[in-house]
C-alpha cells in the first residue's frame, strides 16, 4: 500500500512540474467558424529552405468563434497557427495561459512573456508598414494626377526609403536582442521565408555578424547561412567566368 502511494505521489509531482501551454482563442472572422485550426512547428533538424512548419502538434475546431489548445511543452518553441494550408499567425508555445484574438484587422497572442514580447514587436512593425502603405497610396494618387516621376520620388520615394530602413533596423535589433531565446532564431526563420531560396542579404549578414555560437548552431540558421554563402560564392564564380 505504501509503495502504491509513493508511486502515485511521484507521478503527481512529475505531472505538476511538466510545462504546459493552455491557449484560449476568440475569432470574429465568420469564415473560420466550423473550420479546423492546426498548431504546426518546423522540423527539429532545420530542414527546408524556408520556415516550413510541417509537424502538427495540436488541432481543434472553431465553434461559435472560440477555440482551445492544451498540451505539454518541454521548452518554449516557435509555432504557426494554420487553417488548411493557410498560415494565420505565428506564436510561441510556452508554459503559460495564452489568449489568441483573431479578427479581420489584427491577430494577437498575449499571456506569456515571449508572446507579449513578440507581439509588441509586431505592433511597432505594423505601424511602420501602415505608414509605408499610406505613402504608396499617395504615390499612386500623384501618378494619376500626372505628376512627374522626379516629383513623386522627391516627395514620396525618400520617405519610403527611410521607412523601409527603419523597418529593417527594427527587425535586425529584435533578432539580436533575442539571440538567447526562441524568438531570435524563430523570427530569423520568418524573415528568411520571404525568399524563395537562401540568400545572404545585407540584413541577414548584419544579423549573423557577431551572433553568439548557440544562435549560429541552431539547425535552421546553420543550414540557411551555409547554403546562402555557397550560392553567393557560386554566383561570383559564374560572374567572373
Amino acid at each position: 500500500m505504501y509503495k502504491l502511494f509513493a508511486v502515485t505521489l511521484s507521478l503527481m509531482l512529475l505531472t505538476s512540474c511538466a510545462e504546459q501551454y493552455n491557449i484560449a482563442g476568440n475569432s470574429s472572422v465568420p469564415c473560420l467558424d466550423g473550420r479546423m485550426l492546426y498548431l504546426r512547428v518546423t522540423a527539429e533538424d532545420g530542414g527546408g529552405e524556408a520556415f516550413m512548419a510541417t509537424s502538427c502538434v495540436d488541432s481543434c475546431k472553431v465553434i461559435h468563434g472560440r477555440f482551445n489548445f492544451v498540451g505539454d511543452v518541454d521548452s518554449a518553441r516557435m509555432a504557426l497557427l494554420y487553417t488548411g494550408s493557410n498560415c494565420v499567425m505565428p506564436l510561441v508555445l510556452e508554459n503559460a495561459n495564452l489568449n489568441i484574438q483573431v479578427d479581420n484587422v489584427t491577430q494577437r497572442v498575449s499571456g506569456g512573456p515571449l508572446n507579449d514580447k513578440l507581439y509588441a514587436f509586431f505592433k511597432k512593425r505594423n505601424r511602420l508598414d501602415n505608414e509605408l502603405w499610406e505613402l504608396q497610396q499617395k504615390s499612386i494618387r500623384m501618378m494619376r494626377e500626372g505628376r512627374s516621376p522626379e516629383e513623386i520620388d522627391r516627395k514620396v520615394g525618400r520617405k519610403a526609403e527611410k521607412l523601409m530602413s527603419r523597418t529593417e533596423e527594427l527587425e535586425t535589433s529584435f533578432v539580436r536582442d533575442n539571440y538567447d531565446n526562441v524568438l531570435g532564431p524563430g523570427f530569423f526563420m520568418l524573415l528568411c521565408s520571404q525568399y524563395p531560396t537562401p540568400i545572404m542579404t545585407r540584413q541577414i549578414q548584419t544579423i549573423v555578424d557577431g551572433a553568439p555560437s548557440h544562435f549560429m548552431h541552431h539547425p535552421f540558421v546553420r543550414r540557411y547561412v551555409r547554403e546562402a554563402r555557397y550560392r553567393t560564392v557560386t554566383k561570383r564564380k559564374h560572374e567572373d567566368d
